[in-house]
């Protein structure tokens, strides 16, 4: 209303000055004046109000069409009226533009998630602006809006994104987290203008821990097959030496570097067939076996043959077995060999004491039994309550050669082969091993293994 009076004021002044200049000139007299003066604002008023009106139902459509409703345009004469089809042409226009604006904000946000690789968009005060689902996994969550040196604190990856930032060009970095020295990874650092106009930078990294962990294993075999080799055959070389020479008449002498001999042609004949194994298992490694396999019958054969070695130990071997065990997909002798090195090891290792093998059958797999997780499995799990693993140890122990104490393993006639053999036996079967262990308390190494 208050609108309306002031519209309408606007209005009358200029007849209420006509109408004073008449009254004063002596032309009209005051009551015809009041009457005309009344008259034109009762009009200015109904004017105003009418415009007012139409004003408002134009706002209230101009709000719906802000709002990215298709309300129906008022019915307005000009010359408001002929305002309205173009307000509805551009907020059409508006609402094209800014649904391409979004479905090109939800897709980049999808290609972003979708990537495995950590990808991370920086401003020129190096806060993270945006961060996928595996940045958040590899550097934590909640980087978002946080500089970016609180989650990479590399000195290198700093430094190249100081430079791009400074109008550098793109830039690639390797660096080692502080807190996973495991892992590696190399960032791809490509400067870029952030959608306000300003600079930034666009981070990819990839890690790269698998391929430095298969180049290390790599050089590592070469050296310790060469080692392992070389050792014993300088023994038996050394003691051909000697017999040729100054103990050729020696016949105690000859009998003791004969057993001696004999034992490190074993050890190599060990190694060889360890390795040959190891090799046929690779080979099948992406035929995973299909056929139904009787855990409990093979479980039976491998105490059964390795009840001597745990005699001559004296190791008391313990079998738990449900009496309703389900089959599972497995090549029998591969599953044979597997319970023979998990069960060897533990009668070496377990200072005498007793060893368990347990088998237990699982509706579904724990959420960290990565192909087997939420699946039904049998559990193998073989005990022993001897001196226990380091920690620091444990993530390499399915390493070839590698041995968490080398002169007690040598003492004990290991290859260094047979956890990596188990690893391979549980990967061709599409199962998962874990190895739980704590000094002075004992190891525990499960296998689980799909139900068939």
């Amino acid at each position: 209303m208050a609108l309306a009076l002031r519209e309408a004021g606007y209005v009358v002044l200029p007849a209420l000055v006509v109408l004073l200049a008449l009254v004063v000139f002596g032309h009209l007299s005051l009551g015809l004046a009041i009457l005309g003066l009344i008259a034109a604002g009762g009009a200015a008023l109904a004017l105003a109000a009418w415009r007012v009106r139409d004003l408002g139902r134009v706002t209230t459509w101009l709000r719906h069409l802000d709002d990215g409703e298709e309300a129906v345009p008022p019915d307005i004469g000009p010359p408001l009226g002929e305002l309205l089809r173009p307000a509805l042409e551009l907020a059409r226009a508006s609402r094209r533009q800014r649904g391409e604006i979004l479905g090109r904000q939800a897709l980049l946000d999808s290609l972003m998630a979708a990537l495995p690789d950590p990808v991370l968009l920086i401003d020129r005060q190096r806060q993270v602006r945006r961060a996928n689902p595996a940045a958040e996994r590899a550097f934590g969550s909640g980087i978002v809006d946080v500089d970016l040196a609180r989650s990479v604190r590399d000195p290198g990856i700093l430094a190249a994104l100081g430079a791009a930032l400074a109008g550098g060009g793109a830039s690639s970095v390797t660096f080692t987290p502080a807190g996973d020295r495991y892992k590696h990874f190399a960032a791809r650092i490509e400067p870029l203008t952030l959608e306000d106009g300003t600079p930034g930078v666009l981070m990819a990294f990839r890690e790269q821990s698998e391929q430095v962990i298969i180049e290390r294993m790599r050089s590592d075999f070469v050296a310790n097959a060469s080692h392992e080799i070389r050792t014993p055959l300088a023994s038996i070389y050394g003691m051909i030496e000697t017999l040729r020479g100054p103990a050729r008449d020696d016949a105690e002498a000859r009998d003791s570097f004969l057993e001696t001999m004999a034992q490190e042609t074993a050890r190599m004949t060990r190694l060889v067939d360890d390795l040959l194994s190891l090799s046929r298992i690779e080979l099948a490694a992406n035929q995973p076996p299909t056929e139904p396999c009787d855990l409990d019958g093979v479980v039976a054969m491998v105490a059964e043959a390795i009840a001597p070695v745990a005699a001559r130990r004296k190791v008391r071997l313990e079998v738990e077995v449900p009496d309703e065990l389900p089959p599972v997909k497995g090549d029998a002798d591969q599953l044979h060999q597997l319970l023979v090195n998990l069960i060897d090891n533990a009668i070496k290792y377990g200072d005498g004491k007793p060893v368990t093998v347990r088998l237990t059958a699982m509706a579904a797999g724990p959420a960290d039994a990565g192909p087997v997780a939420g699946r039904p499995c049998v559990e193998i799990a073989v005990i022993d309550r001897g001196e226990g693993i380091a920690r620091e140890h444990i993530p390499r122990l399915t390493e070839r050669f590698y041995r968490a104490d080398k002169a007690r393993s040598r003492n004990q006639g290991g290859t260094g082969l047979g956890l990596a053999i188990v690893k391979h036996i549980v990967r061709r079967h599409q199962g998962h091993l874990a190895i739980e262990s704590e000094p002075g308390s004992g190891s525990r190494f499960r296998v689980l293994l799909p139900t068939a």
